[in-house]
């Protein structure tokens, strides 16, 4: 049985990329090294900056917690290989000896159309600053990748269109009671990495991602037909007293 599917809407790529830093060999080096490396990075991240000012791109930076990784970015661009690129740049810089990447995730802003496409012109501007977004800089940042169930007995792709799109209509309602707490990006992943979606949410209280994940969790489209593999939660570098203080320069 074939059932219907949902037509997405698809904006920028998006690239999660997270190092392990080694702390010991870069204690070791005097601070003069430190900081010639540092004014390296800080010289790159302007260049991000400059983009995202032009609206061609946008950028979180992070400091991981936990031992899932040290430091850590979210990355918007219009192509995927504007993402190789910014990639391939990490890898020029001199402190990238010092980093040893320890998990990517590859996706494309989406947006799903249960609701219906947009048809007016408002609906338009609102649906492109989802799809092609200046990304929030939040205090804290939490990303994770979902899927929807397949198996014998429970399979989202075998549901009807009508039920889908009732479930997520719930889904979403409950979402809705966190705007203004929650920022919410939904990445779509099938054909690009190990899972089918990915989830990066931002606030100012971390609390609020426990919150609004656990009552999703009720939710029949999360608590029958979501699989959420793994977690990573982090806090803003996104200033460059930030930066310099996770780096160890004063």
């Amino acid at each position: 049985m074939i059932t219907e599917k949902v037509e997405t809407l698809d904006g920028w790529y998006c690239l999660h990329l997270i190092f392990q830093m080694d702390w010991s060999a870069w204690q070791k080096e005097t601070t003069e090294a430190k900081q010639i490396m540092a004014n390296e990075l800080f010289e790159l991240l302007k260049g991000w900056q400059k983009i995202e000012h032009a609206q061609k791109g946008s950028h979180y930076m992070c400091n991981i917690t936990g031992h899932k990784g040290d430091f850590g970015f979210m990355l918007l661009r219009p192509e995927l290989k504007d993402l190789n690129a910014a990639e391939n740049a990490w890898h020029q810089l001199a402190i990238y000896q010092y980093l040893r990447p320890v998990h990517s995730y590859v996706s494309v802003i989406e947006l799903g159309t249960y609701s219906g496409m947009p048809k007016t012109d408002i609906a338009w501007e609102r649906t492109n600053k989802k799809l092609y977004p200046k990304l929030p800089k939040d205090a804290y940042i939490c990303f994770y990748p979902m899927n929807k169930v397949r198996s014998d007995n429970v399979n989202w792709y075998t549901l009807p269109y009508e039920k889908r799109r009732e479930l997520m209509k719930e889904h979403g309602l409950i979402g809705r009671k966190y705007a203004g707490k929650i920022h919410q990006f939904i990445t779509g992943s099938i054909g690009f990495d190990d899972h089918e979606w990915g989830v990066t949410l931002f606030a100012e209280d971390p609390l609020e991602f426990k919150k609004i994940i656990y009552e999703m969790r009720f939710s029949e489209a999360s608590s029958v037909y979501s699989d959420f593999p793994y977690f990573i939660v982090g806090t803003s570098l996104n200033t460059l007293p930030q930066l310099q203080t996770y780096l160890g320069l004063f």
